[in-house]
């Protein structure tokens, strides 16, 4: 009875979650997204944009045996860092939960919201504007700056896990 209660995580999948979580985090850093891609560099924006390389990174690995283990120690893995991250910025303890919750609503909606539109390019177009560039004014979406995101989004998810992501514009 006791027994699932005390039972030991798997540590490989645990060191796959990080290996992950710190991947998309370094991508969220580079600066071409915020110069190039025209991603507010803003922390909404860095969030989202984490969200962003890890829905392509859930996508990659898709259909592989330890996905959902892998998938749900990626989850947990990024929010203790968003817990930490919440309590750096100086919110106070009756404060994080309820931005925790916030933000863990955020991150299913924008893994839905991105999976349906993983082959509608105007359903993509449509998800990034409202998640990915959402604190912009409607007319400061730079249109050809969310085309080049969804193409960077379809040449990632096309990639392996293994490969490392690509961040040209085109």
């Amino acid at each position: 009875m006791f027994a699932t209660l005390f039972k030991q995580k798997n540590t490989e999948t645990q060191k796959q979650a990080l290996d992950l979580y710190e991947t998309a985090l370094l991508n969220t850093r580079q600066t071409v997204f915020y110069e190039t891609y025209g991603v507010p560099d803003t922390f909404d924006g860095r969030f989202d944009l984490l969200l962003l390389h890890i829905f392509i990174q859930l996508q990659r690995m898709m259909g592989a045996q330890a996905y959902t283990e892998i998938s749900q120690a990626l989850f947990d893995r990024t929010f203790q860092d968003m817990d930490q991250t919440l309590r750096e910025m100086g919110i106070g303890d009756m404060g994080v939960p309820k931005h925790m919750k916030r933000m863990m609503n955020a991150f299913n909606g924008r893994m839905h919201s991105y999976q349906d539109a993983l082959n509608d390019d105007t359903k993509m177009a449509e998800a990034l504007s409202r998640n990915l560039y959402g604190t912009l004014e409607e007319t400061q979406i730079d249109q050809n700056k969310v085309s080049n995101m969804i193409n960077f989004v379809n040449r990632n998810i096309d990639k392996s896990i293994n490969d490392n992501f690509e961040n040209m514009v085109e």
